[in-house]
């Protein structure tokens, strides 16, 4: 299982890493983001780039992520094969 995961919120500027051992998030510093060169260009074309990540959604708050409401496009919780 992975342990840590980079994050880039649409329509906010740099990075996060989240540290899921620790339970921390943090920002990253912005000397950090040259790995990240494609992927700014690209979020800036309004690009979705996933990778080892199979849900994430945005939350206005920790309330409303507890009763299952989130901010992305509505999804029946339905997975049809």
């Amino acid at each position: 299982m992975a342990k840590f995961v980079v994050l880039g919120v649409s329509g906010e500027e740099g990075y996060w890493f989240v540290d899921f051992e620790a339970g921390t998030v943090t920002a990253m510093p912005s000397s950090v983001e040259a790995p990240f060169g494609y992927s700014t260009e690209a979020r800036s074309h309004s690009a979705v780039l996933t990778a080892g990540v199979d849900l994430a959604v945005t939350v206005t708050d920790q309330d409303d992520a507890f009763a299952g409401r989130y901010d992305s496009v509505p999804f029946s919780g339905r997975y049809d094969t």
